[in-house]
């Protein structure tokens, strides 16, 4: 399942969370065939039965005592967008790490305007952090929000609009708290405040809508993907996964060997302490705003610094 796989949209715990739950295969350990019974005889033949070998354990010890950190990528692709040409822009830009006790859960994401962003290379990427995948990768937006935030981010996922809907209908949707209603006609969007059950349609439609801002919009992409993440490691789901070899959009570098750790990474952080954080202006920005004289639109400039002191301290060990 690495380089361009078959499988499915984010944004398990993965996936840190919803991420490696997207990615989750279980494999099914068989029961062993119970021994024929023997038949009565005047000089009774032992029967030999045979000896079930042990199921070796899928789990990579080493692997689950790391901290684990995935980025989350979600595009606004489809399947009808694609059919008209049209270029994917990554909309969804997410950071998720979990802790090497699991014990704690950070979710990081970053606005789609964010321009100058600092490459592995050492060069500068001046357009908006959102058309890196597109014009460069998957990978390159990897080794950038890396060397934005100074951390080592080992593992992508992305995944489009579509397959995210199919995540969510899958399931039999998710539960989301509102603090607020929100109503938006562009999306058709309209959820009372408290507690909404959400299908994938809706779902999509919460995580699109930048009816308050951009930031908000980042901070309930982080909503949905802890709910989706709690469903799709459910033990219950160990066939249902199966499904997502199916979904056509999945880009990661996630093997098939690590998907058993990796669900068992999410298992044992469901009861994590989650934080989560937008790294919006004005304390992580230099400029917000559209530029004088520029093509670029509205962009933000990054505080870089800003940025990289926060990332290093909530993920340090």
């Amino acid at each position: 399942m690495s380089g361009r796989a078959p499988v499915s949209r984010v944004i398990g715990l993965l996936a840190s969370v919803v991420l490696f739950a997207s990615c989750a295969v279980s494999t099914p350990t068989p029961s062993p065939s119970a021994p024929p019974t023997p038949s009565p005889t005047a000089s009774p033949t032992p029967i030999p039965t045979s000896t079930p070998s042990p199921t070796p354990n899928p789990v990579d010890q080493g692997m689950l005592a790391r901290r684990f950190t995935v980025l989350v990528a979600g595009v606004d692709a489809n399947a009808t967008r694609q059919a008209n040409g049209e270029t994917p822009n990554t909309d969804a830009v997410m950071v998720i790490s979990v802790s090497p006790d699991q014990s704690r859960i950070d979710m990081i994401s970053l606005p789609r305007d964010t321009v100058d962003i600092p490459m592995p290379d050492g060069t500068i990427y001046h357009k908006k952090v959102n058309s890196i995948s597109a014009n460069l990768g998957v990978d390159a937006l990897r080794g950038a929000m890396s060397s934005l935030l100074g951390v080592p981010i080992d593992h992508y996922v992305e995944l489009n609009m579509d397959d995210f809907r199919w995540m969510v209908d899958a399931v039999g949707g998710i539960d989301v708290e509102l603090k607020a209603p929100i109503s938006d006609s562009k999306v058709h969007l309209r959820l009372p405040a408290g507690l909404n059950h959400l299908d994938g349609a809706t779902a999509l439609s919460y995580s699109r809508t930048r009816r308050d801002s951009d930031y908000g919009r980042a901070a309930r992409q982080q909503q949905v993907i802890l709910a989706l993440v709690r469903k799709w490691i459910a033990p219950s789901l160990g066939d249902l996964v199966f499904g997502l070899r199916l979904r056509a959009s999945l880009l990661t570098n996630i093997t098939l060997d690590e998907v058993p750790t990796l669900l068992e990474i999410g298992r044992r952080a469901l009861n994590a302490k989650v934080t989560g954080i937008v790294l919006g202006p004005p304390r992580y920005s230099l400029f917000v705003g559209y530029e004088p004289n520029s093509r670029r639109g509205w962009v933000m400039i990054p505080n870089v610094k800003a940025m990289q002191a926060y990332a290093r301290a909530a993920l340090a060990d």
